[in-house]
């Protein structure tokens, strides 16, 4: 039988790459959503994400975004913003 959890990860300070769980956890489905109060961007990506548009890597989401992804570990996504305290929430299936 599946398992179907949730969350939410806020990055503290801007610039700083953070991972979403800290612990392993994998996982079939993460949907991946950027909170929709956030004033800036969220970007996901490996350890090596940077939300500064200059220098951006990863996936940038705006307020509302989504990104799924498939067959993942969860504590291997990292999530970085350009402002201190947004974040994401997200949905996962075991």
């Amino acid at each position: 039988m599946l398992g179907i959890s949730s969350g939410r990860k806020t990055v503290t300070a801007a610039g700083t790459a953070e991972a979403l769980e800290s612990a392993r956890r994998e996982v079939l489905v993460a949907v991946i959503t950027a909170e929709t109060d956030n004033t800036g961007v969220v970007v996901i990506g490996g350890s090596d994400v940077i939300a500064t548009q200059a220098t951006r890597k990863g996936v940038p989401l705006d307020a509302g975004d989504s990104i799924t992804l498939y067959q993942l570990d969860m504590n291997r996504i990292y999530i970085d913003t350009t402002v201190n305290g947004d974040g994401v929430t997200y949905l996962t299936v075991t």
